[in-house]
């Protein structure tokens, strides 16, 4: 018998939603809790694991206690102990030499909890658990001890804190400034230089106004 027990709620803020699981070899389970009631779409295309938000971190390991409820160094442990988990209970049939059973869990990390006000700038590490128990072998004449065992994984998130950008020193703004008017200065001697900024002035004399106005028809001829 396989028992998973996986954090799903916490102050009725969502923390692992699971999409869905499926299994590899013979065994059935079942949940204790509706799986996906939001119908959330998942695309197959995508490895079947935790999916998780970039930028959040997300790490397994294998400790020797369960369920912590305290702080350890600033993390906040969110275990079964202390967050609702949702249980999946899931009975293995027989195995032959060199075959397996495996359980593949894809679940979401419910950004939007740890977005709020009263969770932002805290560090979490949400505890999920499994265990096995072997309740009978298909060997009658082989006795039946205590096998089981028991795993923790813990999914971490952290946030990120983006460092404060670096303000200008004020050397710089007054040096990006002197060099901004010498520039200026060049472009406007070189425009000069150039004649640029020359214009034809109109004429101011009469008789250079009567040069510029054409001749009447006739004008010059002698009369006849």
């Amino acid at each position: 018998m396989l028992t998973l027990q996986w954090p799903h709620k916490y102050h009725n803020s969502t923390l692992l939603y699971i999409l869905q699981y499926d299994v590899d070899g013979p065994m059935n389970c079942t949940a204790d809790t509706e799986i996906n009631p939001l119908r959330i779409k998942v695309s197959s295309s995508q490895p079947a694991e935790n999916d998780s938000v970039p930028g959040q971190g997300e790490r397994s390991h294998l400790v020797t206690r369960r369920d912590l409820a305290q702080s350890d160094g600033g993390v906040h442990t969110l275990g079964c102990g202390v967050a609702e988990c949702l249980k999946i209970v899931c009975q293995v049939g027989r195995l032959d030499r060199g075959k397996s059973a495996i359980l593949y869990v894809r679940s979401l990390l419910w950004t939007q909890t740890f977005m709020n006000k009263e969770n932002q700038n805290r560090s979490y590490s949400l505890t999920s658990s499994a265990s096995f128990s072997v309740i009978e072998f298909p060997y009658k004449n082989l006795p039946i001890d205590d096998i089981s065992n028991s795993t923790l994984v813990a999914t971490d998130v952290t946030w990120g804190i983006q460092p404060a950008p670096m303000p200008v020193p004020v050397w710089v703004i007054i040096l990006a400034v002197l060099a901004g008017l010498l520039l200026l200065a060049v472009l406007v001697f070189v425009m000069h230089r150039m004649g640029f900024f020359k214009r034809v002035r109109p004429p101011q004399e009469e008789p250079e106004r009567e040069q510029l106005q054409p001749r009447e028809n006739g004008e010059g001829n002698s009369e006849t």
